[in-house]
């Protein structure tokens, strides 16, 4: 059984991974002028976290902190380009939210979360 803060997580890379797909057809359509390169890396990398976390795979848990890192990067680079358009109010709120996928991170490097998905943490030598 799958816990519920991990059920929870696959879900938010799942809305993700939708997003990215809508987006990726939408460019497929002619609809939106940007490159597909971006948003088929956003597909398989969140779809990718969002089954391997359900799964309780190691991957998918290594996977998911990759995403979260990739989230972070372009919430700040968006931030940014509000910044230069004059908002800066709105880039300062946009940049709060990376907080939400730093505690991800810091969720899914905790020992209990990394003992649900079967990984051993290292320990240091000397230590028992």
């Amino acid at each position: 059984m799958v816990p519920l803060p991990i059920a929870l997580l696959s879900i938010f890379y799942g809305v993700v991974a939708a997003l990215a797909a809508a987006m990726a057809w939408k460019i497929a359509l002619g609809r939106l002028h940007q490159p597909i390169a971006w948003a088929l890396v956003w597909l398989f990398c969140s779809g990718g976290a969002a089954l391997g976390l359900a799964q309780l795979k190691p991957w998918g848990r290594k996977l998911a902190i990759w995403t979260s890192w990739l989230l972070i990067l372009s919430t700040l680079a968006i931030s940014g380009l509000l910044v230069v358009a004059r908002r800066p109010g709105l880039g300062l709120a946009v940049t709060f939210s990376t907080a939400c996928y730093y505690l991800m991170i810091r969720y899914l490097k905790r020992p209990g979360v990394i003992a649900w998905f079967g990984e051993e943490k290292p320990t240091r030598v000397g230590q028992v």
